[in-house]
């Protein structure tokens, strides 16, 4: 028996062992992975990671919450008409950008501020997608100079007690959040996503929609059903991989959302168009109205959708909407002779 025991604890042992060094390679090629994608820019507020891709107009995509910049580039991407330059940087907190001084809205607000200076933009339009809502609206209130129209994509805009990891639980929140126990949960995920990916899918759609069964069935359906689609719903959970990365500026966010609005919105006077699903389970549509009713110059399309707007049957809804807007903005700053510059 005692020898049983040990051939069975010492396959046990090697199992974990196994399983976690292939954790450990898994994240270190992703963190690789994540690098290679951006630059460290330099700023008077501090370090920020930034990636940019295409030509032209530039276009600031600030990403939710888990996120980072690979988030932003890829709704960016999603949404975005051809012509324009996405800059796409990490919000404080997340991937490689240190959360240090910049930790309200209103001061990623001045350290985009500051990083636009050292890319040499003169004025943007700024796209805020959930969780970026608030800088972006901080953005455009503090530096309407910078800002030449905003896009609001399932933003939070007003008090919110959002609690991802947050228990309020001294002595239990240090384990949920700590790198070990994130990284075993994001390894999970991520083979989850590779073996089940429809099931996977469908579990990511059932926690962000107040859709239920039959509705959300076919509404997930939907996806699973369009490679184009099924594809982004599965690039998408990447960009919140692996969450040890991303946790700091995912609860930095939690706090701060409790506190808002900490801007009065109708001193926006740019353009902005405010998106939102009528299914969001995770940032209610009330958001929306919020701050379409608070600026002068917003306007509302709302989609039958969840939190996730580049995906389900009004999809291509959004994409024209955001093409629009961008497209109006770009011709009102030509003919106005505020055109982005770029050095």
């Amino acid at each position: 028996m005692n020898r049983t025991m040990r051939t069975v604890a010492g396959g046990i042992g090697l199992l974990l062992g196994a399983g976690g060094l292939s954790l450990w390679r898994w994240k270190r090629d992703r963190l690789d992975e994540l690098a290679a994608g951006s630059e460290l820019v330099e700023t008077r507020r501090g370090a920020i990671e930034v990636a940019r891709r295409g030509a032209g107009d530039p276009v600031l995509v600030l990403h939710g919450d888990p996120g980072g910049y690979d988030q932003a580039l890829q709704l960016g991407e999603a949404v975005s008409p051809d012509g324009f330059e996405i800059i796409a940087p990490s919000r404080p907190g997340y991937l490689r950008t240190p959360l240090g001084d910049n930790r309200s809205p209103g001061e990623q607000a001045a350290l985009l501020d500051a990083m636009l200076d050292e890319l040499g933009i003169e004025r943007t339009l700024v796209v805020g997608l959930s969780g970026g809502g608030p800088s972006a609206l901080h953005l455009a209130a503090g530096y309407p100079e910078r800002v030449s129209g905003v896009i609001l994509g399932s933003a939070v805009t007003t008090a919110f007690d959002e609690r991802m990891f947050d228990t309020g639980n001294p002595l239990l929140d240090p384990l949920l959040t700590s790198a070990p126990v994130l990284d075993v949960r994001s390894g999970l995920m991520a083979v989850l996503r590779r073996v089940n990916p429809d099931g996977f899918v469908r579990g990511m759609h059932a926690g962000l929609s107040t859709l239920e069964g039959e509705e959300l069935a076919s509404y997930v359906d939907f996806v699973t059903t369009n490679p184009e689609q099924r594809g982004r719903a599965l690039d998408f959970a990447s960009t919140i991989l692996p969450t040890s990365v991303r946790v700091e500026g995912t609860l930095n966010d939690e706090r701060w959302f409790r506190e808002l609005p900490l801007v009065e919105y109708d001193s926006i006077r740019c353009p902005v168009l405010v998106i939102h699903g009528e299914f969001d389970g995770a940032v209610p549509i009330a958001h929306a109205e919020f701050v379409a009713d608070a600026v002068p110059d917003a306007s509302l399309l709302r989609l039958k959708a969840d939190h996730l707007l580049w995906l389900g049957p009004d999809a291509e809804r959004a994409a024209e909407g955001v093409r629009a807007f961008i497209a109006s903005v770009a011709d009102a700053t030509a003919s106005s002779g505020d055109g982005p510059v770029v050095d």
